[in-house]
């Protein structure tokens, strides 16, 4: 009935996740928070395959119980050496020393050698532990008790640190998302009862009081307004209000009086449950910088400890070819003081980490990654493609004007469209229904109603009507005549062209601020519409938009977006409907609107504007620029701190206590800075 009335579409989109289990190091983590919804989530950090298991039922103080234990003995004994506490030991001073610096290294030190065992029995030998062990024992060897233990326990404190950063981001997330009520009260003949939300089935008619949260998505009820507090899903504090017959999302709390719903959705299809299906799917989901950090780490252990061996052996053989003595104490220092700085675990905690809590940041906002990948990509978008019906505007139409032939009344032609649409969803459509009724006209009986290509069809006391677009009137050769402004509805009966109804839709009211951000970024905008030419015109020129194209069909709109990327531009495109979800799914990063927009666009996507509000777009496009330039510093500092103690090390200036501060003290600095720099 519309210009773009064909929903006959069906699209699947399909993301591979063939990574999605492992960070950039083979690193997993198990974590447990004790909520009712629980998930799995493996994200890893260095190159060790090192499992941590953690409950957070506990404190954090908790967490460092180990770390604190080796700290204090290790406090302990340098205070013990320094005052000459040993010497009292006589000739077994230095067994006295050994075996307290040995106490202080068993509580980071067991974890650790259990979890290189394991490593080892599974052939796995060149992995971070490796390193970090290595470099103790070293130590020990020569007699560097203090560092030796310092090498493990910040090591592992380092470890606790990046989890606890992590499951700070993680909960965050999963505070937004997973907040859906254990148990739904649904009403019945009897009064009412209690069952799980995932027991609700379609049509039953729950009640929700003030404070409580809505299980499903369901209908509102009544005949009053009702205020919502829609943060879960919108991330946005003001409350929304809701007018009967408008569907609510699951997560939403009405604010001052209990409500009744019509469940118009099952549990698992329900938006709460649909959000965080998205959110698991991100948590997993690497970026192209992640990935390739994690390929790196695959050669890069062997090589570090090939050329921290070629320091110690090469100047072995120099010196044994030359006669002179070997400092082979010395050396190995140096190659210890190569291996302990040349870990890379700044670099593989600090870029997932970034990646991740960006995730957060951005679901918060209510913008929804599906994930870190395509934070990746919004960065690297040069266009972005609207859809125009529900994106740009509200889809709340209201009828501008009616031309009809002069052998029909305005109300006759009104009341036909009406009877014909009074089954279709489409916002063309209900605002037709809505004058007829406003106007309090009587519908004819219309059978045979259904939907074909650019509108309707059925029979009114056995003729054939029409309902829809000019292109349908040009395909069954209907000569049409056009008086009017905005979206047209064309009716024709038995061939006969009997006139035209007008609309227009109301522009979002951030739209022209958000397209105006976007051109700040460097970004151009496209409108894509199924309307006509002068309704498509209309929105590009009020909302500063580049360029538009009219009276486009699904198919079209995805050949457009396969045209402009074969010309090497990088495109988004933000829709809310089934016959979006071609373009969506054509698009390098496919956005829908989560509260208007359908299931199936939400599903295609790669994004979700949970919140509706347009705003958001360039807040992800800046914020992606915000975490590139964050990595990237994270990576300049840690591999500039890292070369500077290498060289010095091999050249016998840097300490081991240096070599620590550049793996370690390296790695926390890039941790609070990502953190901090991402909480704002």
């Amino acid at each position: 009935m519309c210009s773009n009335h064909n929903h006959s579409h069906s699209h699947s989109h399909t993301h591979d996740h063939s990574d999605s289990n492992d960070h950039c190091c083979n690193h997993n983590h198990s974590h447990s928070d004790g909520h009712s919804h629980d998930h799995d989530h493996e994200n890893g950090c260095c190159a060790c395959g090192h499992q941590h298991s953690h409950s957070h039922n506990g404190s954090k103080l908790s967490l460092y119980r180990n770390e604190i234990i080796s700290a204090l003995i290790l406090l302990g004994a340098v205070m013990a050496g320094y005052f000459g506490v040993f010497s009292l030991f006589g000739s077994g001073a230095e067994i006295a020393e050994l075996a307290i610096y040995i106490i202080a290294l068993i509580p980071v030190g067991i974890p650790i050698l259990k979890e290189t065992f394991e490593l080892l029995a599974k052939g796995n030998w060149m992995n971070e532990f490796t390193l970090m062990v290595g470099a103790a024992v070293g130590a020990f060897a020569i007699g560097e008790y203090p560092e030796g233990v310092a090498v493990l326990l910040f090591y592992s404190f380092g470890e606790k640190m990046e989890d606890t950063a992590s499951e700070d981001v993680k909960r965050r997330i999963k505070n937004l998302l997973n907040q859906l009520p254990d148990s739904a009260r649904v009403k019945t003949q009897d009064g009412t009862r209690d069952i799980k939300p995932s027991e609700v089935n379609r049509d039953d008619i729950i009640i929700v009081r003030p404070g409580e949260r809505v299980p499903v998505d369901g209908i509102l009820l009544g005949n009053k307004p009702v205020d919502f507090d829609t943060a879960a899903i919108t991330g946005e504090s003001v409350p929304r209000a809701f007018n009967p017959n408008a569907e609510v999302a699951s997560g939403c709390i009405p604010v001052d009086k209990a409500v009744e719903l019509r469940a118009s959705r099952a549990f698992e299809d329900s938006s709460m449950t649909r959000l965080l299906r998205i959110t698991e799917e991100a948590q997993a989901a690497k970026s192209p910088t992640e990935t390739m950090l994690r390929r790196i780490t695959r050669w890069y252990t062997p090589v570090v400890f090939l050329l921290a061996i070629l320091l110690f052996f090469i100047p072995w053989i120099m010196a044994a070819t030359r006669g002179m003595e070997f400092n082979w104490m010395m050396w190995l220092r140096r190659a210890l003081v190569f291996l302990v700085c040349s870990c890379p675990c700044a670099l593989v905690v600090s870029v997932p980490l970034s990646y991740f809590a960006s995730l957060g940041t951005a679901s918060k906002k209510g913008l929804l990654f599906k994930g870190s990948r395509f934070v990746d990509s919004l960065r690297k978008v040069d266009t972005v493609i609207f859809d125009k019906t529900g994106t740009l505007t509200t889809g709340d139409f209201s009828i501008s004007s009616i031309f009809t032939l002069p052998h029909i009344e305005e109300n006759e032609l009104l009341s036909i469209a009406a009877a014909v649409d009074a089954g279709s969803a489409h916002p063309l459509a209900k605002a037709v229904v809505a004058e007829a009724s406003k106007r309090g006209l009587l519908l004819p009986e219309v059978n045979d109603v259904v939907t074909i290509p650019h509108g309707m069809k059925a029979t009114l006391k056995g003729e054939v009507v029409l309902i829809g677009s000019r292109h349908l009137m040009e395909e069954y050769s209907i000569e049409i005549e056009s008086h009017g402004e905005g979206s047209e509805i064309c009716v024709a009966l038995n061939g006969d062209f009997l006139g035209a109804i007008y609309l227009v839709d109301k522009i979002r009211n951030e739209a022209v601020e958000a397209i105006s951000k976007l051109h700040k970024s460097g970004t151009k905008v496209i409108i894509l519409s199924g309307d006509r030419p002068e309704a498509v015109a209309r929105v590009a020129h009020q909302t500063g938009a580049d360029d538009f194209r009219a009276e486009m069909t699904p198919e079209g709109k995805k050949k457009e977006i396969d045209r402009l990327t074969a010309s090497g531009q990088r495109v988004a495109f933000v829709g809310d409907g089934i016959n979006d979800a071609p373009a969506i799914a054509a698009a390098e990063v496919g956005i829908a609107m989560g509260t208007m927009g359908t299931a199936i666009a939400m599903d295609t996507a790669d994004m979700v504007i949970a919140s509706d509000n347009l705003l958001k777009l360039p807040e992800g496009v800046a914020l992606a620029y915000k975490v590139r330039r964050i990595v990237m510093g994270n990576i300049s500092f840690a591999l500039g701190v890292k070369a500077l103690v290498m060289i010095l090390g091999a050249f016998g200036i840097a300490t081991l206590w240096a070599a620590v501060f550049a793996d370690t003290g390296v790695t926390l600095i890039t941790i609070a800075v990502t953190l901090l720099a991402l909480r704002k």
